[in-house]
């Protein structure tokens, strides 16, 4: 377990670098096309294995405190995306979410699991208007 701990810090700060660097020199689009935009609709929804519960635990603290300690600005956004892009590739069905606020404007992304709010605070995130969800990509 330890040993597969610190291959996900590696591989969460890569993924994080990467997002962080596409952002500054391309901008949300190139994002989007290598970490969101899937070449195929995504499975559906299912339950969740006892396994899969305590891996998607340790992701989601091993990205928070990457990104803590990333030496750029490791916002939301890096957070969501890197840990959705590590669940999707092991076929964990997680979806980001991203939203915003007109006033004062605030834009925010998260992850959700079958609609509840899995890395971040309900009651921040139920004032925003949903613009983006990996939802719309799944199978029913």
């Amino acid at each position: 377990m330890r040993l597969m701990k610190i291959f996900y810090y590696v591989k969460a700060f890569l993924i994080v670098r990467q997002i962080d660097k596409s952002l500054k020199k391309e901008g949300f689009k190139q994002v989007y096309h290598t970490y969101l935009s899937p070449p195929a609709p995504l499975d559906p929804l299912r339950d969740i294995t006892e396994k899969e519960l305590k891996f998607i635990e340790m992701v989601l603290g091993v990205v928070e405190k990457v990104c803590f300690l990333f030496f750029g600005k490791a916002r939301c956004l890096h957070r969501s995306v890197a840990s959705y892009h590590i669940f999707h590739k092991k076929g964990i069905p997680i979806d980001l979410v991203i939203g915003v606020k007109k006033k004062p404007f605030t834009s925010h992304a998260w992850l959700e699991f079958n609609g509840q709010v899995i890395n971040d605070s309900e009651d921040f995130v139920n004032d925003l208007i949903h613009q983006f969800h990996t939802k719309e990509y799944r199978k029913m």
